[in-house]
């Protein structure tokens, strides 16, 4: 029986190079390695040109000046692993005549990201063990159950603690016996810095501020009072001689490693305790007589905090590369904006003329895959016809439709033919 071919549903597409008749259609490279393109309208209109055009502009011009030259995307960033010591010298002398140096004036001793430095400080001497009033931690009246027994006159609650305590309640106006001193001299103390910073993942070099030729030496000998006149905004100490103040001292790097694989830092001073002053409690026990005595003192005084941190840079293929990839991203929103006002800005009449030369519509073939169960259907049922002897294998599909039928596509209705033309003659 001559084979049965059943027409195509849907027609060759438009623009597919039919395959050549002496090539393998398996293995047509040209087929299976084709490139697809996009298929682009020219529109002659000036007012989408300017709008394009000017939105390319602008994200050209943010990607050069804000991405590359202000904040450097194009280059890999590190944060720097940065280290200071403080070295602290000084001699100072109260109000009494008393002679100061710098393990009298620096508490803790040693403190490599900084230094307290001593300008006031109030001591209380003897202190026992007793019930007073505490008044670093008051508690005001009524004390409740375990909390002590109430002081009606300065309905405080009193504890046992250290006696006479101070703190910040009463160091304004400490207990009898209180030891005040005064310490003067402190504007010439001298602080030795040493800064640097580190950038593990671009080279192994450790950068210490004012290894370079001609940059600042000021910050490895510099005065007190030197390090307040440079703070933003500049600090008397006469006005912080009583409360004290906390100076933050940073070292800033900003540091481009591309070429030279040099760089120094910008200092800057500020203060940052907001008028409150800095103090600190420092205690030292003794026993005389089988009693235990305590030794409180109160210190007010300028504590400095030194930073080293900062950023390097090299420039590198991989972040310029992720660069222009958003650049090519951030230039469809052109075509967006022109597209809209192409379609929907302009008058009725010249939008729709632009979109039929944007927009090619097809036919609804919504309902073809509803309909393939037809086509098996017809297939089956001639099959059928053919065995049963109903039908004569020549002339078999002659007269049987197959396909989607009529409305399927086109109003056409696909047929079954036969391949034997004799047949078809025959059933004439």
């Amino acid at each position: 029986m001559a084979g049965l071919e059943m027409r195509r549903v849907v027609d060759e597409d438009e623009g597919v190079r039919p395959a050549p008749a002496n090539r393998n259609a398996a293995w047509d490279w040209d087929r299976m390695c084709a490139y697809y393109t996009n298929k682009i309208v020219r529109i002659q209109d000036a007012n989408l040109g300017y709008l394009y055009w000017g939105i390319v502009s602008l994200i050209l011009i943010y990607i050069q000046v804000v991405v590359f030259h202000i904040e450097g995307r194009h280059s890999f960033q590190e944060p720097g692993i940065g280290a200071v010591i403080t070295k602290f010298q000084a001699k100072a002398f109260g109000t009494d005549g008393k002679a100061f140096d710098a393990p009298d004036l620096r508490h803790p001793i040693i403190e490599p990201s900084g230094a307290f430095i001593t300008t006031r400080r109030i001591t209380v001497k003897g202190q026992t063990l007793g019930d007073c009033v505490d008044r670093d931690n008051p508690d005001p009246c009524p004390c409740g159950k375990g909390r002590g027994v109430c002081d009606t006159e300065q309905n405080q609650c009193v504890v046992r603690g250290w006696c006479p305590s101070i703190g910040e309640q009463n160091v304004a106006n400490p207990p009898a016996g209180a030891v005040v001193e005064n310490i003067t001299g402190i504007e010439k103390a001298v602080l030795k810095i040493t800064a640097g910073i580190g950038f593990p993942s671009i080279g192994a070099k450790f950068h210490v501020a004012g290894s370079m030729e001609d940059s600042s030496q000021l910050h490895k000998h510099i005065t007190v009072k030197e390090i307040l006149d440079l703070s933003d905004p500049p600090v008397k100490l006469e006005d912080v001689y009583e409360k004290g103040c906390i100076i933050a001292v940073n070292f800033f790097w900003n540091c481009d490693l591309t070429w030279v694989n040099e760089c120094e830092p910008l200092l800057s001073v500020k203060r940052v305790d907001d008028g409150t002053g800095f103090s600190q409690k420092r205690a030292r026990k003794r026993r005389e007589n089988g009693v235990d005595l305590r030794d409180a003192t109160y210190m007010y005084g300028l504590r400095f905090i030194v930073d080293s941190s900062g950023i390097g840079r090299q420039v590198s293929l991989v972040p310029i590369v992720i660069q222009i990839g958003s650049c090519l991203a951030l230039v469809q929103i052109a075509s967006k904006a022109a597209d809209f006002l192409m379609l929907n800005m302009y008058d009725k009449e010249r939008s729709n003329a632009y979109y039929r030369l944007k927009v090619k519509e097809t036919q609804d073939y919504a309902d073809l895959q509803e309909r393939i169960h037809l086509i098996q259907e017809q297939k089956a049922r001639a099959q059928a016809d053919i065995s049963s002897g109903v039908v004569r294998s020549g002339t078999a599909g002659e007269s049987v439709a197959f396909g989607l039928g009529a409305g399927g596509r086109g109003a056409m209705s696909s047929v079954l033919r036969g391949r034997n033309t004799g047949a078809r003659g025959s059933s004439g």
